[in-house]
């Protein structure tokens, strides 16, 4: 049990860490202009499904809408550029399904041991573009490293060396082979040498003298490294349109995605398209209604709707916890109507009601709190427990309602709804 423990509580941190690392960069995104919204799902919290596995399309974290710009984003406890790899498999190489134009951001998080879900950022975010990690791979200067323990798992780790600033600084000298740093206030000296592993990886400086530098901020490195992103030309609702038909299942997930926020002149048929098209991978679909869905066209809620209200035996779990969880993103109440149908649907897989329930923490509404509250007398534990969560995040504007059910309701839901 030990063990076990041990190893759920190693994951979650990591879940946590990388949830930091992609709510970090798009709070500074937003900062700098672009328009960012999450394009992985999930990638902004740790919610782990058990029971159900959801093999997602494996995309970057972040996607701009204004500009197609994608990030994907590594939240980490060390500070390093590096990402898991496989020499076998083409699916899991480091930069599956990215483009010469994605950029990976790094920042890093202390841990407070107590808890794995506290976390302090001590680092910039700092980006790099794919394409100069790929030219660095190519041509060698890079070190790949085996996971020192079991339960980091199997696969290997590509790096990039890089230096870092131990402390706020300023750059005091720039010379062949090295960079000199002096610490604010206290003045104490760092040197850092650029010539790696022998002689055969130099690091190429990434500031210049007299500028300041954070504490943990990457200073020297063997591909061009970024705090600032220079703000490019905005991209139209056609050049998403176009990426629908693109042979990389990656690009279409992106633009199915970005269609649901990005206009609606022209996308209508290219959508329904998509949607209905029975080759194309069910998350592309999934995405393509639900552009259609919340622009209210009934030919994609019916596509989820069908998805839901079908069997496993022709709709996989993971499909309907999946339908579930995209229906949650859209606010209406058609949507709402539709998860507090699966919720109370006895019938059906106890993690997949647990999923509706989860979902209807988005909808601030009577509706939901009441059928969410119905569940506390009757359901598997893992039912009440994610309905509890859910009323917990839409309770407050609800209070007179919730004081209502607790003194003319149930008494077998007090417990609960208290």
């Amino acid at each position: 049990m030990a063990n076990n423990f041990k190893s759920d509580d190693s994951f979650l941190r990591k879940l946590a860490v990388g949830a930091a690392g992609t709510n970090a960069t798009i709070v500074l995104l937003k900062a700098m202009g672009f328009n960012p919204i999450e394009l992985e799902r999930g990638s902004t919290g740790f919610k782990i499904w058990k029971k159900i596995k959801i093999k997602r399309v494996r995309v970057p974290d972040i996607l701009c809408l204004n500009t197609g710009l994608r990030f994907e984003s590594r939240g980490k406890t060390k500070l390093e550029i590096s990402m898991s790899h496989s020499l076998k498999d083409p699916k899991k190489a480091w930069d599956a399904g990215m483009r010469d134009d994605d950029f990976v951001s790094i920042v890093v998080f202390e841990q407070d041991n107590d808890s794995p879900i506290e976390l302090k950022q001590v680092s910039p975010v700092h980006f790099v573009s794919v394409k100069d990690m790929r030219a660095a791979f190519v041509s060698g200067q890079i070190s790949i490293t085996q996971p020192k323990g079991v339960e980091e798992g199997s696969e290997i780790r590509v790096m990039w060396l890089c230096a870092v600033a131990r402390q706020r600084s300023v750059v005091s000298a720039l010379e062949s082979g090295r960079i000199g740093l002096v610490s604010d206030p206290e003045e104490r000296r760092q040197s850092i040498q650029l010539s790696r592993s022998k002689g055969k990886i130099t690091l190429l400086p990434q500031v210049n003298v007299g500028e300041m530098v954070e504490a943990n901020q990457i200073v020297a490195s063997v591909v061009p490294v970024r705090t600032k992103l220079q703000y490019p030309a905005p991209v139209s609702e056609a050049y998403f349109i176009g990426k629908l038909a693109s042979v990389n299942l990656s690009e279409r997930y992106a633009a199915a995605k970005a269609l649901r926020y990005r206009g609606y002149t022209t996308a209508k048929s290219v959508l329904v398209s998509r949607m209905n098209d029975s080759d194309e991978d069910i998350y592309v679909q999934l995405e393509a209604a639900a552009a259609l869905a919340a622009h209210d066209e009934t030919d994609g809620w019916e596509f989820m709707e069908n998805k839901l209200r079908n069997s496993v035996m022709t709709v996989p779990l993971e499909t309907q916890l999946e339908t579930v969880i995209v229906a949650s993103e859209i606010p209406a109440s058609r949507s709402e109507k539709l998860l507090i149908e699966v919720l109370q649907d006895s019938h059906r897989d106890d993690e997949l009601r647990a999923g509706a329930a989860w979902a209807l923490g988005q909808f601030v509404s009577a509706q939901s709190a009441t059928a969410l509250v119905d569940t506390f007398n009757s359901s598997p534990l893992e039912i009440k427990v994610e309905a509890a969560r859910a009323l917990l995040r839409i309770a407050e504007p609800q209070i007179p309602h919730l004081i209502d059910l607790l003194k003319r309701g149930d008494p077998a839901k007090r417990d609960g709804l208290s």
